[in-house]
């Protein structure tokens, strides 16, 4: 593993107890990158969408998650910088190009966090596609008809997918010219107008679109995964937009404050560690406009609470709350507590920018 980056700077003088040690942040990382190896070696050519009581449950295809699967290889091999992680990841990459087609939203995820600036090709023929499939007259990018949703999709917006879209899209600006810029702008506006309430840290989960104007489609919720989802949002349109679209980066710095004003969560994974992980990564990527160190030492707070708390020895990482599959095969009954692989990769992320392997921008 890398040992020649900086030391993170110090976390607030009045909560230095809540950081994790340079030495403790270290092992941790050491510990996710054991438990990505053995589930690699696991999954050979399939992808692991999630774990209960150890026991992985594979797909050929990844189901909504390949993107991080993928951007955990891409993250390991980062962070390593070992040649046989570079080519797994490499390898993983190029399999996401048979997703290209799939009519969701959820491709955002899929080529920002899996491909990125890694697999340049494939993330901006993804952020054209999406482009594609934007609500007439500049229109928001609706959810879209997989997974279920049907013909309904194509006017809903969720905020799930709404931090990794808007860094797609900005990112292929100058590629792909001012309609991707646009779109970043429309769909930020529009999740910031519709999913986040007035008054408290509640929000929106999904928005129909009726006449071209964006309406709640769902109650407000403080439930933590969709709440962090928010905050990542926020904390990613207020830097992917700073340049281009500066009054809407500023609203969306000043909301994502008042969200996690007080912290979402201390960390204690009551509701769900994966919840807890994508809170910690977006509460690192704040500072950046303007500069909110408290935040970054609340994200290192956030992150050593998760590991003391919910990182296994052998580097397992259950608590995210999930409807699985049944034991006929049926929905389960009620949602269960297991072990994603989304929350590997952002507890993985947000360790990395913690140690400083990385920074808050590279994925």
């Amino acid at each position: 593993m890398r040992t020649d980056a900086p030391p993170p700077t110090d976390p607030a003088p009045d909560r230095p107890h809540d950081a994790l040690s340079r030495a403790d942040a270290t092992e941790a990382v050491e510990r996710l990158l054991r438990a990505t190896a053995r589930l690699r070696r696991l999954a050979a050519d399939r992808y692991p969408l999630y774990a209960v009581d150890g026991n992985w449950t594979f797909s050929r295809r990844g189901s909504w998650t390949p993107g991080f699967w993928a951007g955990l290889l891409r993250l390991t091999a980062r962070i390593t910088r070992d040649r046989a992680d570079r080519r797994h990841a490499a390898e993983a990459g190029a399999r996401l190009a048979e997703r290209l087609d799939d009519d969701t939203v959820t491709r955002s995820m899929t080529f920002w966090y899996g491909a990125g600036a890694d697999r340049p090709d494939l993330a901006r023929e993804a952020a054209r596609r999406l482009l594609a499939t934007a609500l007439p007259d500049g229109g928001p990018i609706p959810v879209g008809t997989a997974w279920g949703r049907a013909a309904s999709g194509r006017r809903e917006v969720e905020v799930d997918c709404w931090g990794p879209l808007v860094r797609l899209l900005a990112w292929s600006a100058p590629e792909l010219g001012s309609a991707a810029q646009q779109a970043a702008v429309t769909q930020t506006r529009s999740c910031l107008d519709g999913c986040l309430t007035a008054t408290g840290p509640r929000i929106v989960e999904r928005l129909i679109v009726i006449d071209g104007t964006p309406a709640p489609a769902s109650r407000p919720t403080s439930a933590a995964r969709p709440t962090a989802w928010a905050l990542l949002g926020l904390a990613e349109s207020a830097g992917a937009l700073a340049g281009s679209a500066p009054g809407l980066a500023a609203d969306c710095v000043r909301a994502a404050v008042r969200l996690s004003r007080p912290p979402l969560h201390d960390g204690s994974s009551a509701e769900d560690t994966s919840a807890d992980a994508i809170t910690a990564v977006a509460l690192h990527k704040l500072p950046r406009v303007p500069r909110l160190p408290a935040h970054t030492a609340t994200a290192r707070a956030v992150t050593a609470r998760l590991v003391r708390e919910r990182l296994c020895p052998d580097g397992a990482f259950p608590g995210t709350h999930y409807r699985v599959s049944g034991p006929t095969g049926g929905p389960a009954p009620e949602p269960a507590r297991v072990e994603s692989v989304w929350a590997l990769f952002f507890l993985l992320l947000a360790l990395a920018i913690d140690v400083g392997l990385i920074t808050p921008d590279e994925f």
